[in-house]
């Protein structure tokens, strides 16, 4: 199997966000792009989201230009129907329906989101978090950053950069470890060197506790579990220029206050530390002693392949 991680060709077969679940009302089209491909996303006469290639079958008209009707999505140019199979139900002029198939997307919705795997069938399922608790989805604005997906995923998994960059002091050694198919998980513990941080953070006295764990080649979950208690989830598809577009997704507990505060305040640092490194980055693969959890991770991306 030739690599797909931080291919500059291959997507790979893993979920993506597609668009805001309020975004597409029923009977709407909209149009979504995956690295090279365009995407026509809409919603069935029953309220139901799918995602078929957007390029008719046909001669290649938008299918984004389309009607949704009883019977699935519309050509604007020739009137070539196609279900959310793919399959083409009705071609006027045709005494049989022409044998022609869009590729058709496994499609779900969670967190306020429409979600699109690439490829003939979903190979795992979304994360989700525990239920012993209500957790309220924030979700932060689309941001584009100039490197590969795979990049901004696995910096999650990057132990050292924790101490060099962000100037965290681990109280014990990082525990790398594969709970399933395409999952990579590293479990921290540590305390922030700098007041601000400590302050913020609420970690004068007690260690920061977080799990990290990469899903398939796009999304990331973050677990907080001491001093606060709370999930992040990360996901970054390619766009058609290589970078990364990203959502970041808080799952927050209770209602509004300074927990939510110091979580916001927290992940917020992060990311801008990483992001002026990413930003710039020049990826070489010459991965060496301490990388194993990003080994791991692009072996885990490998192995689902690309679609």
């Amino acid at each position: 199997m030739s690599d797909v991680f931080a291919s500059a060709t291959a997507v790979t077969q893993s979920w993506y966000v597609a668009a805001r679940s309020r975004s597409i009302k029923r009977g709407d089209t909209r149009a979504f792009e995956l690295g090279s491909r365009r995407i026509a996303i809409y919603r069935d006469t029953d309220g139901e989201a799918h995602a078929l290639d957007a390029r008719c079958p046909h001669l290649g008209a938008d299918l984004t230009l389309g009607t949704v009707c009883e019977s699935g999505l519309r050509c604007a140019f020739h009137g070539w129907t196609f279900g959310a199979e793919g399959a083409c139900t009705y071609a006027p002029g045709h005494v049989e329906t022409p044998s022609r198939r869009a590729r058709a997307y496994p499609v779900v919705e969670r967190w306020g989101f429409i979600w699109v795997f690439n490829g003939p069938t979903a190979k795992f399922a979304l994360p989700s978090a525990d239920d012993s608790q209500r957790w309220r989805a924030i979700a932060l604005p689309s941001q584009t950053i100039r490197c590969h997906p795979h990049l901004v995923l696995a910096n999650g998994l990057d132990v050292n950069h924790y101490e060099i960059l962000h100037g965290l002091r681990f109280s014990e050694p990082a525990r790398l470890t594969t709970p399933a198919p395409h999952e990579v998980t590293v479990e921290m513990r540590g305390r922030p060197q700098a007041r601000l941080w400590r302050s913020v953070s609420g970690t004068h006295r007690n260690d920061l506790l977080a799990r990290f764990t990469t899903h398939g080649g796009s999304i990331a979950w973050v677990t907080v579990l001491a001093p606060l208690h709370f999930h992040v989830l990360f996901t970054g598809r390619p766009d058609r220029h290589g970078r990364c577009v990203t959502r970041t997704i808080f799952l927050l507990p209770g209602f509004p206050g300074l927990a939510w505060a110091r979580a916001f305040a927290v992940v917020m640092m992060l990311l801008h530390d990483d992001r002026r490194v990413l930003d710039s980055i020049d990826f070489r693969p010459a991965f060496a002693t301490g990388d194993e959890p990003l080994q791991a991770f692009a072996s885990a991306v490998n192995t689902l392949g690309s679609w």
